[in-house]
């Protein structure tokens, strides 16, 4: 009978997750529009040789950016400025590694000389890491890579563009965050905890920040679906696609909201709120339904965010530990 009563809990929960994916924003037919907000802008967008990273380049540009685009990957950069130019836009690629104190001193300084502080500074970049606590004993390393990508990266990146932002006086930085960090979905601890660190700080530069006309948008998107995805092997459930997760990062350039989640996200927050011991033990039999084979596996390259998505078998696999380079899925570096 528990199992029974466990099983339809667990479908329920399938349900009503895949049902609030999908975001629906609600119209703005008096509000600002993505080329009011970027049009003869420079757009910088970390991350950005492929994934959201990229379809968020194209996408801005279409709308008169002057996109700014960084990744490790220079081939991969100078495609995508080809592209762009080929639409009719305009694009410049910087190849930068924002893993390293040097590395991201010595892309802002080439940034500010070539181009100033950016109008807009989308952090997409990013790390990612799927290992239980038990799995990560005498491996600091495994949360110190991922903060050096996820938020040292970021946060230095910030330090360095905001002066020039606070002397013209304006600004806009959006960083792609994880539902998980409402969620707190378990094997995630070093990735989230990175994440909610950069939110963190966010939310405090928001209000310091406010007088001097810069807005912070933090974008907590879910799992979004790339055949990359699959490794990973929830069962039932549904991933945002590529295309839906890019309309959430637009939509938090054009209406600059502190957060910005799904309805998952927003009914998660308030459930959270609510039932705080239901949440708890909704998370702990999630845990032990993932069985934890440890760091001496072989991780596929998965790259992710939030719950993984589900293979087709409707069995729930053993899933390996998963450690990337990602950001926001997919990842553009």
């Amino acid at each position: 009978m528990k199992k029974a009563i466990a099983g339809l809990q667990n479908e329920l929960v399938r349900q009503v997750v895949n049902v609030l994916t999908v975001p629906r924003p609600l119209p703005r037919p008096f509000g600002p529009t993505l080329h009011d907000r970027v049009a003869g802008k420079t757009v910088l967008i970390t991350g950005a040789s492929s994934g959201i990273g990229r379809a968020l380049a194209l996408r801005v540009a279409d709308e008169g950016a002057i996109v700014v685009v960084t990744a490790r990957r220079t081939s991969e950069l100078d495609q995508l400025v080809a592209e762009i130019r080929t639409r009719g836009g305009q694009a410049y690629a910087v190849t930068s590694d924002l893993s390293t104190e040097e590395g991201v001193n010595k892309f802002a300084d080439e940034v500010l000389v070539q181009f100033g502080a950016p109008d807009i500074l989308v952090n997409n970049a990013g790390r990612s890491i799927w290992r239980s606590i038990a799995s990560s004993e005498n491996r600091l390393h495994d949360f110190e890579r991922t903060m050096r990508i996820n938020y040292f990266g970021p946060v230095g990146l910030m330090l360095r563009l905001l002066p020039e932002m606070r002397r013209r006086g304006s600004g806009h930085i959006v960083s792609s965050s994880t539902l998980g960090v409402i969620t707190n979905v378990p094997r995630f601890s070093a990735y989230l905890g990175s994440k909610a660190a950069l939110e963190a700080v966010m939310r405090v530069a928001a209000v310091e920040c406010h007088a001097d006309g810069i807005a912070f948008s933090d974008v907590r998107l879910p799992l979004v679906a790339t055949e990359l995805s699959a490794p990973l092997g929830f069962t039932g459930y549904t991933a945002l696609s590529a295309e839906a997760a890019v309309e959430m990062l637009v939509n938090a350039i054009v209406r600059r909201p502190i957060t910005l989640e799904n309805p998952h996200g927003s009914l998660s927050l308030l459930f959270n709120t609510m039932f705080p011991g239901l949440a708890r033990q909704g998370l702990r039999q999630l845990h032990r339904m993932l069985p934890d084979p440890g760091p001496g596996n072989p991780q596929p390259p998965v790259r992710h965010e939030g719950l993984p998505v589900s293979r087709p078998t409707g069995k729930v696999p053993t899933p390996a530990p998963v450690e990337v380079a990602t950001s926001s899925v997919p990842v553009g570096d």
